[in-house]
């Protein structure tokens, strides 16, 4: 049996490739990449009964090792060049993270629709504010004042960034703060940073500088926890330090789920809480990451955390994208209003 069957478990299954782009409500910055719109592809498997299956590729442009074009450009070499499944040559896809992911959902028939709320229950979804001043100030005032929230930092001044985090602490005093700063700081500016915030407000702060050797130190100078993120993608062995409180695992671009387990047993070892974070995904994938955390919270016995709270940032609502995607893919696949393009068909 081949590789590509041991993970569909089936020879026969159809296969589709799409390409999707679902535009933003407004332009965003992604380490320089200012996208107007998230593009990715969806490895479609079409079962007997007329149901699908579905694997999201998005790599995400400024943070994924590889592009959605490199993704699109060897899946269809492989699904074009196969005659059946068995043929294909997965060999490359370890190197293709977002790829691995796709082909893990499709494997393990991870639910693509939104999973049920009583399963939901018992993990925290912390809402994410991000942009100017006003703007972040307005959705935290649409959210009702939850008393934790992830806000993205290092994108202005540090004293612009302290004020924005006073003026919440105004509108609510037991407000706590994780904080993602994706690397933008210096030691400096991290420094600095904590010299003029109160710490009992931080719950943590994700990947303040490039050195995590520099987080570490800092962050147990001025007695404040951290989470590991991108570091994640570039380490193998995981330091073991008090500072060190979270973990934030972005399946879609880890991809690996050796490495995925790895991860998850190592927090569970350390008594350190897991955060499921997005990364722009498709309501597809948002979906699937649902579902995953569900699992790995119960097989693992760790407090996991949903980092998920990025399709508001879509023009269109979530469950209109699934409705559009159901409608092109489910028979009697009506007419779909929707950025998609069918590259290849079993």
């Amino acid at each position: 049996m081949s590789k590509l069957n041991k993970i569909f478990h089936t020879a026969n299954m159809q296969l589709s490739l799409y390409r999707f782009s679902l535009p933003f409500q407004h332009p965003l910055n992604f380490k320089g990449h200012h996208l107007t719109a998230r593009e990715g592809l969806w490895l479609v498997g079409h079962q007997a009964d007329g149901q699908c299956l579905i694997g999201e590729v998005c790599p995400l442009p400024g943070f994924s090792n590889e592009t959605l074009e490199q993704c699109q450009q060897y899946l269809l070499g492989a699904l074009q060049t196969a005659s059946n499944l068995q043929e294909i040559n997965i060999h490359h896809f370890p190197l293709l993270s977002s790829v691995h992911f796709a082909l893990f959902c499709l494997q393990q028939q991870i639910p693509w629709h939104k999973a049920e709320n009583s399963d939901l229950v018992n993990l925290t979804s912390v809402p994410l504010l991000q942009g100017d001043y006003s703007e972040i100030l307005l959705r935290y005032q649409q959210l009702t004042y939850p008393t934790l929230i992830k806000l993205k930092v290092g994108r202005f001044t540090v004293k612009e960034e302290v004020n924005v985090l006073k003026k919440l602490i105004e509108l609510n005093p037991k407000i706590r703060f994780r904080l993602d700063v994706n690397q933008q700081w210096t030691e400096q500016q991290y420094a600095q940073f904590l010299t003029l915030v109160d710490s009992q407000y931080i719950d943590y702060i994700e990947e303040p500088t490039a050195s995590l050797t520099s987080n570490i130190n800092i962050s147990k100078q001025f007695n404040v926890s951290i989470a590991l993120d991108e570091s994640l993608l570039m380490i193998d062995s995981i330091p073991i330090h008090n500072c060190i409180k979270a973990l934030i695992i972005k399946p879609t671009l880890i991809g690996c789920p050796e490495r995925i387990e790895e991860l998850l047993k190592h927090a569970q070892q350390q008594q350190l809480s897991v955060s499921v974070s997005a990364s722009f995904e498709s309501p597809v994938a948002i979906h699937q990451l649902q579902h995953l955390a569900i699992k790995w919270q119960q097989q693992y016995n760790v407090k996991v955390s949903l980092g998920l709270d990025t399709l508001h940032a879509f023009t269109d609502k979530p469950s209109d994208i699934i409705t559009k995607l159901e409608n092109l893919l489910i028979p009697p696949h009506l007419n779909s209003p929707m950025q998609v393009t069918c590259l290849w068909k079993s």
